[in-house]
């Protein structure tokens, strides 16, 4: 059975993210991490089929304006600008097994061993919270058994989920509250809030956006933005 319930997720350290996070994806992830195991760290960043993204979250949360019921992460927090380092280990160079011929060294500034120093966006919550219409004791086993790490770079200790907690609320919140949408919705469900926004002469985000997890996948529909994307 379905329920409306918030999901906040304390945090220990920053998360590094552009944009902000919709829950289903993370949802999509713990299950994938479920199904895969060990297999699904091996780097390939296979982007699932509409039909086995549906066969994995349509049992465990609901459907609206062809979105799933999740929202984005809400919550007070700082920014600022830190960066991360990948360095090739010069002091044991002489430990290294080349093979082949050709001069032996180890390329840093290209391909697999190439150095990097790149700035990084962090943003620091106490709390983030998400607001979702679903299985709340399915989400709650996934979420606590399979996701550690919220954003980008949780190898370097970025986004650490100190521990979760779910409460079960009156008001579904998942796509609307109080007349503010909460993730993105295709513009095509949106005509009428559309219109309500030229009347009221109110800028409309509107822009291409993936509808299903993972919102890195290439296939886009035109959506409507909540704000702060």
């Amino acid at each position: 059975m379905f329920k409306n319930f918030k999901v906040v997720a304390h945090m220990r350290t920053p998360i590094a993210a552009i944009e902000p996070i919709i829950l289903d994806s993370i949802i999509s992830a713990a299950k994938a991490k479920e199904i895969l195991g060990e297999e699904f760290y091996s780097g390939k960043n296979v982007v699932g089929t509409e039909e086995q993204i549906r066969s994995m979250l349509d049992p465990i949360l609901d459907r609206k304006h062809n979105v799933y019921c999740t929202s984005i992460g809400i919550g007070e927090h700082r920014e600022s600008v830190t960066s991360w380092t990948k360095r090739w280990d010069e002091k044991n160079d002489d430990i290294v097994k080349f093979n082949g011929k050709g001069k032996e060294r180890v390329d840093i500034g290209s391909g697999f061993y190439k150095n990097y120093h790149m700035p990084v966006v962090i943003k620091s919550y106490k709390t983030i919270t998400f607001y979702v219409r679903g299985n709340m004791e399915e989400v709650k086993r996934l979420l606590e058994n399979y996701i550690f790490y919220l954003g980008k770079k949780g190898s370097q200790g970025f986004g650490q989920v100190k521990k979760w907690e779910f409460e079960e609320i009156e008001a579904d919140w998942s796509i609307c509250r109080d007349g503010k949408l909460m993730r993105p919705v295709p513009e095509k469900e949106c005509k009428e809030k559309i219109e309500e926004m030229v009347r009221k002469e109110i800028p409309a985000n509107v822009r291409q956006h993936p509808i299903l997890p993972p919102y890195w996948r290439k296939e886009t529909e035109l959506c409507l933005m909540p704000e702060g994307m």
